[in-house]
């Protein structure tokens, strides 16, 4: 794992999503106040996509959603990771979300940086298909890559890391990875200083029909 994988507190991991949808889409100016419309990609955003989620700089957790047999949706929030370019987390191979994702694959994630204030928000959803991967290699590799993210090189107590590893590698897990992407939507960062409750314009993708 590389050793610039280094402790960071929870306002870094706020700032830097911000930056990474700063940096990719203007901000909004609040000129728009009723309905501002919906910024529409031509393209799936994988660079900004591949930034924000990048295992060196992304906090542990992401919000996910499938179905239940009822056709609600259950929601959790997991610890992740971002392996060749997708959403992956590790899962109890009898968790019941296995289950529902292997009789209906829909699935959603969501990475937010939580903050308040409108103008410090970050938030983007992907929304797709998710498969469930049997693969144990791959599964010891995504336990590392959360290990490291949770316990960073630097941290007072990293020593929990490699029982963490190894409490991961016991538990006999499957991996479930958003494989096809289907939607993306991101919160517009808006301008610092303006007034609260001025609607934001969505960033939407979604793949060609």
């Amino acid at each position: 794992m590389p050793s610039a994988w280094t402790t960071r507190a929870i306002d870094t991991w706020e700032a830097e999503l911000r930056d990474v949808l700063v940096d990719a889409f203007n901000e909004h100016s609040g000129q728009e106040k009723q309905l501002p419309e919906t910024v529409r990609l031509d393209e799936y955003p994988k660079k900004v996509i591949d930034r924000a989620l990048d295992n060196a700089s992304a906090h542990p957790y992401i919000i996910e959603s499938h179905l239940t047999k009822e056709g609600a949706p259950f929601i959790s929030v997991m610890g992740f990771v971002y392996m060749d370019g997708k959403v992956s987390i590790v899962s109890r191979r009898n968790g019941l979300k296995i289950k529902r994702l292997q009789e209906d694959p829909r699935w959603c994630v969501t990475y937010h940086n939580n903050r308040q204030r409108p103008t410090e928000l970050g938030c983007i959803t992907l929304a797709g298909h998710a498969a469930v991967i049997d693969d144990q290699e791959k599964v010891a590799e995504a336990n590392r890559l959360l290990s490291y993210k949770v316990y960073r090189d630097g941290d007072e107590d990293v020593e929990f890391r490699e029982p963490m590893i190894e409490s991961m590698d016991d538990a006999n897990r499957v991996l479930i990875v958003l494989d096809r992407v289907e939607a993306v939507y991101m919160v517009t960062p808006m301008v610092p200083g303006l007034p609260p409750g001025i609607p934001t314009p969505p960033i939407a993708w979604r793949a060609p029909s």
